[in-house]
Protein backbone atom coordinates (compact mmCIF):
# COMPACT_ATOMS: atom_id res chain seq x y z
CA UNK A 1 0.00 0.00 0.00
CA UNK A 2 1.38 3.42 -0.90
CA UNK A 3 2.34 5.69 1.94
CA UNK A 4 0.79 9.11 2.50
CA UNK A 5 3.78 10.95 1.05
CA UNK A 6 3.43 9.04 -2.24
CA UNK A 7 -0.26 9.88 -2.40
CA UNK A 8 0.39 13.58 -1.78
CA UNK A 9 3.07 13.62 -4.49
CA UNK A 10 0.72 11.92 -6.94
CA UNK A 11 -2.07 14.43 -6.30
CA UNK A 12 0.29 17.39 -6.76
CA UNK A 13 1.85 15.93 -9.94
CA UNK A 14 -1.55 15.20 -11.49
CA UNK A 15 -2.74 18.74 -10.77
CA UNK A 16 0.22 20.38 -12.52
CA UNK A 17 -0.01 17.92 -15.42
CA UNK A 18 -3.61 19.07 -15.80
CA UNK A 19 -2.56 22.76 -15.71
CA UNK A 20 0.33 22.40 -18.18
CA UNK A 21 -1.57 22.94 -21.45
CA UNK A 22 -2.85 26.40 -20.44
CA UNK A 23 -0.23 27.44 -17.90
CA UNK A 24 1.56 29.90 -20.20
CA UNK A 25 -1.71 31.66 -21.00
CA UNK A 26 -2.06 32.95 -17.43
CA UNK A 27 -0.79 36.39 -16.43
CA UNK A 28 2.10 35.97 -14.03
CA UNK A 29 3.13 32.68 -15.62
CA UNK A 30 3.73 33.35 -19.31
CA UNK A 31 5.48 35.99 -21.40
CA UNK A 32 3.27 38.46 -23.25
CA UNK A 33 5.62 41.03 -24.77
CA UNK A 34 9.21 41.63 -25.80
CA UNK A 35 9.38 44.34 -23.14
CA UNK A 36 8.41 41.86 -20.43
CA UNK A 37 10.89 39.30 -21.71
CA UNK A 38 13.72 41.84 -21.70
CA UNK A 39 12.86 42.93 -18.16
CA UNK A 40 13.21 39.34 -16.98
CA UNK A 41 16.46 38.86 -18.88
CA UNK A 42 17.88 41.99 -17.22
CA UNK A 43 16.74 40.84 -13.78
CA UNK A 44 18.15 37.33 -14.20
CA UNK A 45 21.45 38.60 -15.59
CA UNK A 46 21.86 40.72 -12.46
CA UNK A 47 20.76 38.04 -9.97
CA UNK A 48 22.61 35.12 -11.57
CA UNK A 49 25.87 36.89 -12.27
CA UNK A 50 28.34 36.35 -15.05
CA UNK A 51 27.83 33.33 -17.32
CA UNK A 52 28.52 30.54 -17.70
CA UNK A 53 27.43 29.05 -14.39
CA UNK A 54 26.05 25.59 -13.71
CA UNK A 55 22.39 26.24 -12.85
CA UNK A 56 19.58 24.05 -11.53
CA UNK A 57 16.01 25.28 -12.07
CA UNK A 58 13.83 23.34 -9.62
CA UNK A 59 10.10 23.17 -10.32
CA UNK A 60 10.83 24.63 -13.75
CA UNK A 61 7.26 24.35 -15.02
CA UNK A 62 7.09 25.19 -18.71
CA UNK A 63 10.58 26.67 -18.63
CA UNK A 64 10.01 30.34 -17.83
CA UNK A 65 13.36 30.85 -16.07
CA UNK A 66 15.06 27.89 -17.70
CA UNK A 67 15.05 29.20 -21.24
CA UNK A 68 16.15 32.70 -20.31
CA UNK A 69 19.01 31.46 -18.14
CA UNK A 70 20.20 29.27 -21.02
CA UNK A 71 19.87 32.22 -23.39
CA UNK A 72 22.10 34.22 -21.03
CA UNK A 73 24.79 31.57 -21.50
CA UNK A 74 24.39 29.42 -18.40
CA UNK A 75 24.56 25.61 -18.40
CA UNK A 76 21.09 24.72 -17.18
CA UNK A 77 19.50 21.59 -15.75
CA UNK A 78 15.74 21.84 -15.16
CA UNK A 79 13.52 19.50 -13.18
CA UNK A 80 9.81 19.35 -12.55
CA UNK A 81 7.49 16.81 -10.96
CA UNK A 82 5.05 17.12 -13.88
CA UNK A 83 5.96 15.24 -17.08
CA UNK A 84 3.55 17.45 -19.03
CA UNK A 85 5.29 20.62 -17.84
CA UNK A 86 8.67 19.16 -18.79
CA UNK A 87 7.36 18.18 -22.21
CA UNK A 88 6.18 21.72 -22.95
CA UNK A 89 9.44 23.22 -21.67
CA UNK A 90 11.51 20.83 -23.77
CA UNK A 91 9.56 21.69 -26.92
CA UNK A 92 10.08 25.41 -26.34
CA UNK A 93 13.82 24.84 -25.88
CA UNK A 94 14.00 22.87 -29.12
CA UNK A 95 12.21 25.65 -30.99
CA UNK A 96 14.70 28.17 -29.58
CA UNK A 97 17.69 25.87 -30.34
CA UNK A 98 18.75 25.91 -26.68
CA UNK A 99 20.64 22.99 -25.12
CA UNK A 100 19.04 22.25 -21.73
CA UNK A 101 19.06 19.10 -19.62
CA UNK A 102 15.38 18.51 -18.75
CA UNK A 103 14.45 15.88 -16.18
CA UNK A 104 11.25 14.74 -14.54
CA UNK A 105 11.98 14.77 -10.83
CA UNK A 106 11.03 15.83 -7.33
CA UNK A 107 12.30 19.18 -6.03
CA UNK A 108 12.84 17.66 -2.58
CA UNK A 109 14.63 14.51 -3.78
CA UNK A 110 17.02 15.65 -6.51
CA UNK A 111 18.94 13.02 -8.46
CA UNK A 112 22.21 14.99 -8.51
CA UNK A 113 25.50 14.69 -6.69
CA UNK A 114 26.40 16.99 -3.81
CA UNK A 115 27.95 20.36 -4.71
CA UNK A 116 27.04 20.13 -8.40
CA UNK A 117 25.68 23.63 -9.07
CA UNK A 118 26.78 27.20 -8.61
CA UNK A 119 23.21 28.47 -8.71
CA UNK A 120 19.81 27.00 -7.78
CA UNK A 121 16.71 28.92 -8.84
CA UNK A 122 13.00 28.39 -8.29
CA UNK A 123 9.99 30.45 -9.30
CA UNK A 124 6.64 30.12 -7.51
CA UNK A 125 7.69 26.75 -6.10
CA UNK A 126 8.23 26.73 -2.35
CA UNK A 127 4.56 27.33 -1.58
CA UNK A 128 3.66 24.08 -3.43
CA UNK A 129 5.90 21.87 -1.27
CA UNK A 130 4.47 19.64 1.48
CA UNK A 131 7.91 19.81 3.15
CA UNK A 132 9.68 23.07 2.25
CA UNK A 133 12.37 22.44 4.86
CA UNK A 134 13.40 19.27 3.08
CA UNK A 135 13.38 21.20 -0.19
CA UNK A 136 15.80 23.86 1.07
CA UNK A 137 18.06 21.15 2.50
CA UNK A 138 18.21 19.49 -0.93
CA UNK A 139 18.91 22.75 -2.71
CA UNK A 140 21.77 23.52 -0.35
CA UNK A 141 23.08 19.97 -0.77
CA UNK A 142 23.43 20.29 -4.54
CA UNK A 143 24.89 23.81 -4.31
CA UNK A 144 28.60 24.30 -4.04
CA UNK A 145 29.79 26.11 -0.88
CA UNK A 146 29.23 29.78 -1.58
CA UNK A 147 26.73 28.94 -4.34
CA UNK A 148 23.64 31.06 -4.66
CA UNK A 149 19.95 30.28 -4.10
CA UNK A 150 17.36 32.49 -5.84
CA UNK A 151 13.66 32.11 -5.00
CA UNK A 152 11.08 34.22 -6.82
CA UNK A 153 7.88 34.16 -4.80
CA UNK A 154 4.80 36.10 -3.78
CA UNK A 155 1.98 36.25 -1.27
CA UNK A 156 -1.42 36.07 -2.98
CA UNK A 157 -3.75 34.44 -0.45
CA UNK A 158 -4.17 34.04 3.27
CA UNK A 159 -3.35 30.54 4.47
CA UNK A 160 -6.27 30.45 6.90
CA UNK A 161 -8.68 31.67 4.23
CA UNK A 162 -7.56 28.84 1.94
CA UNK A 163 -8.02 26.34 4.76
CA UNK A 164 -11.52 27.66 5.60
CA UNK A 165 -12.55 27.44 1.97
CA UNK A 166 -11.32 23.85 1.88
CA UNK A 167 -13.23 22.87 5.03
CA UNK A 168 -16.44 24.40 3.68
CA UNK A 169 -16.12 22.43 0.44
CA UNK A 170 -15.36 19.00 1.93
CA UNK A 171 -18.92 17.71 1.49
CA UNK A 172 -18.94 18.83 -2.15
CA UNK A 173 -15.51 17.26 -2.63
CA UNK A 174 -16.74 13.91 -1.34
CA UNK A 175 -19.65 14.04 -3.76
CA UNK A 176 -17.46 14.94 -6.73
CA UNK A 177 -15.01 12.13 -5.97
CA UNK A 178 -17.90 9.67 -5.86
CA UNK A 179 -19.31 11.06 -9.09
CA UNK A 180 -15.91 10.86 -10.72
CA UNK A 181 -15.64 7.18 -9.87
CA UNK A 182 -18.91 6.56 -11.74
CA UNK A 183 -17.91 8.73 -14.69
CA UNK A 184 -14.45 7.29 -15.24
CA UNK A 185 -15.64 4.91 -17.93
CA UNK A 186 -17.99 7.32 -19.71
CA UNK A 187 -16.36 10.77 -19.49
CA UNK A 188 -12.68 10.71 -18.62
CA UNK A 189 -12.21 14.48 -19.03
CA UNK A 190 -15.01 15.35 -16.61
CA UNK A 191 -13.82 12.70 -14.19
CA UNK A 192 -10.33 14.16 -14.28
CA UNK A 193 -11.69 17.61 -13.50
CA UNK A 194 -13.67 16.28 -10.56
CA UNK A 195 -10.81 14.22 -9.18
CA UNK A 196 -8.57 17.27 -9.40
CA UNK A 197 -10.48 18.73 -6.46
CA UNK A 198 -8.38 16.50 -4.24
CA UNK A 199 -5.46 18.78 -4.98
CA UNK A 200 -7.20 21.72 -3.34
CA UNK A 201 -7.57 19.69 -0.16
CA UNK A 202 -3.82 19.15 -0.16
CA UNK A 203 -3.12 22.78 -1.11
CA UNK A 204 -5.11 24.07 1.87
CA UNK A 205 -2.81 22.15 4.21
CA UNK A 206 0.54 23.09 2.68
CA UNK A 207 2.84 24.96 5.11
CA UNK A 208 3.17 27.91 2.72
CA UNK A 209 -0.29 27.68 1.15
CA UNK A 210 -1.14 31.00 -0.48
CA UNK A 211 2.55 31.89 -0.65
CA UNK A 212 4.85 33.06 2.17
CA UNK A 213 5.31 36.70 3.02
CA UNK A 214 8.81 38.00 2.28
CA UNK A 215 9.63 38.30 5.98
CA UNK A 216 8.40 34.80 6.73
CA UNK A 217 10.40 33.26 3.90
CA UNK A 218 13.57 35.18 4.84
CA UNK A 219 13.25 34.00 8.45
CA UNK A 220 12.62 30.44 7.29
CA UNK A 221 15.67 30.43 4.99
CA UNK A 222 17.93 31.79 7.72
CA UNK A 223 16.63 29.16 10.15
CA UNK A 224 17.49 26.49 7.58
CA UNK A 225 21.13 27.49 7.12
CA UNK A 226 20.89 29.85 4.15
CA UNK A 227 23.38 32.68 4.62
CA UNK A 228 23.32 36.32 3.51
CA UNK A 229 19.58 36.33 2.83
CA UNK A 230 18.39 39.39 0.91
CA UNK A 231 14.81 40.19 -0.15
CA UNK A 232 14.14 42.41 -3.15
CA UNK A 233 10.64 43.58 -4.16
CA UNK A 234 9.64 42.69 -7.72
CA UNK A 235 6.69 45.00 -8.24
CA UNK A 236 7.61 46.46 -11.64
CA UNK A 237 4.40 45.92 -13.67
CA UNK A 238 6.45 45.12 -16.76
CA UNK A 239 7.61 41.89 -15.10
CA UNK A 240 4.03 40.70 -14.65
CA UNK A 241 2.42 42.08 -17.82
CA UNK A 242 0.46 44.56 -15.71
CA UNK A 243 0.09 45.80 -12.16
CA UNK A 244 0.29 43.01 -9.58
CA UNK A 245 -2.27 43.08 -6.80
CA UNK A 246 -0.06 40.76 -4.75
CA UNK A 247 3.35 41.36 -3.14
CA UNK A 248 6.04 39.72 -5.29
CA UNK A 249 9.73 39.48 -4.48
CA UNK A 250 13.03 37.67 -4.91
CA UNK A 251 14.72 36.09 -1.90
CA UNK A 252 18.40 35.27 -2.41
CA UNK A 253 21.06 33.70 -0.23
CA UNK A 254 24.12 31.47 -0.28
CA UNK A 255 25.18 28.03 0.86
CA UNK A 256 27.56 28.36 3.80
CA UNK A 257 30.96 26.65 3.99
CA UNK A 258 30.71 22.97 4.85
CA UNK A 259 31.55 23.23 8.59
CA UNK A 260 28.62 25.63 8.99
CA UNK A 261 26.11 23.52 7.08
CA UNK A 262 24.95 21.41 10.00
CA UNK A 263 21.91 19.15 10.24
CA UNK A 264 19.42 20.08 7.53
CA UNK A 265 17.31 16.94 7.78
CA UNK A 266 13.52 17.31 7.62
CA UNK A 267 13.23 16.62 11.36
CA UNK A 268 15.54 19.52 12.24
CA UNK A 269 14.40 21.95 14.92
CA UNK A 270 13.63 24.66 12.37
CA UNK A 271 10.11 24.54 10.94
CA UNK A 272 7.59 26.72 9.18
CA UNK A 273 4.94 26.87 11.88
CA UNK A 274 6.05 24.66 14.75
CA UNK A 275 3.15 22.28 14.03
CA UNK A 276 2.92 18.92 12.34
CA UNK A 277 1.23 18.92 8.95
CA UNK A 278 -1.34 16.16 8.54
CA UNK A 279 -2.80 15.64 5.07
CA UNK A 280 -6.44 14.64 5.02
CA UNK A 281 -7.43 12.48 2.04
CA UNK A 282 -10.98 11.89 3.27
CA UNK A 283 -12.23 14.67 0.96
Amino acid sequence: MRNKSDRITEVIRDHWDWRASTFDDETGHGLFSDEQRQAWLDLLARLAGRAPRRVLDVGCGTGFLTLMLAELGHVVTAIDLSPQMIDRARRKAEQASLQIDFRTGDAVAIDCADKTYELVVARHLIWTLPDPQRGVAEWLRVLRPGGRLILIEGKWADNEAVARSYRHSRLIARFTDAAAAVLLRSDAALARTLLNRRYYGVEAQLPFSGGPTANRLATFLEANHVQDVVVEPLMDPILWAGESEFPRYAATGTRPPDPLLVDTAPDSRASTTGKSHVYDFSA
